[in-house]
């Protein structure tokens, strides 16, 4: 008895001081865009579910409706980037092709998928020059503008694309 007692506790302190797995990084929450109409488009709004993991290098991001419908799946990494949008699946040379064709798909302009991690961050992207702007800056033709627990993005129509503006927030 005394032998399973001590047995169960040292399986109990090694359970305790095992290592606690590395916590995730990423951001998830809600985003919400409106593109203005352009030169051949409408002007449309929406919004979905995301969730943001990993850097400019290896990352995902997934966009689903508030039912749970997936809109995009994006992965990239040494491998590759890869996007599928429920229909098919595609894949692109980099991750400045992948905002292009995530831009597309709202009818708007090129998504900054590298910046996005530093803008977060509530700093700007190193890869370019940028302008501060009272609480927040511009970048990449970007205004953006981050809060406690919210990041505002806008961008003026340009190239035939309308204004957009997309407002994530972020998830505790």
């Amino acid at each position: 008895m005394r032998r399973c007692a001590a047995l169960a506790a040292a399986l109990l302190l090694a359970a305790c001081a095992a290592t606690p797995p590395a916590p995730v990084s990423g951001w998830s929450g809600k985003l919400g865009y409106r593109v203005e109409a352009g030169a051949s488009q409408r002007a449309q709004a929406g919004s979905a579910l995301f969730e943001l993991q990993g850097d400019a290098a290896a990352g995902s991001l997934q966009l689903q409706t508030a039912l749970g419908t997936a809109l995009a799946d994006a992965r990239w990494d040494g491998d590759g980037l890869r996007l599928h949008d429920g229909r098919e699946s595609r894949q692109f040379a980099s991750l400045e092709a992948l905002g292009v064709a995530l831009g597309e798909t709202l009818q708007g302009p090129p998504l900054p998928l590298a910046a996005l991690f530093d803008w977060l961050r509530a700093r700007p992207w190193p890869g370019a020059p940028h302008r501060r702007d009272g609480d927040g800056f511009t970048q990449l033709g970007w205004q953006v503008q981050p809060e406690p627990g919210r990041l505002r993005l806008s961008r003026n129509a340009e190239g035939g694309n309308g204004a957009m503006t997309l407002t994530l927030i972020l998830s505790p």
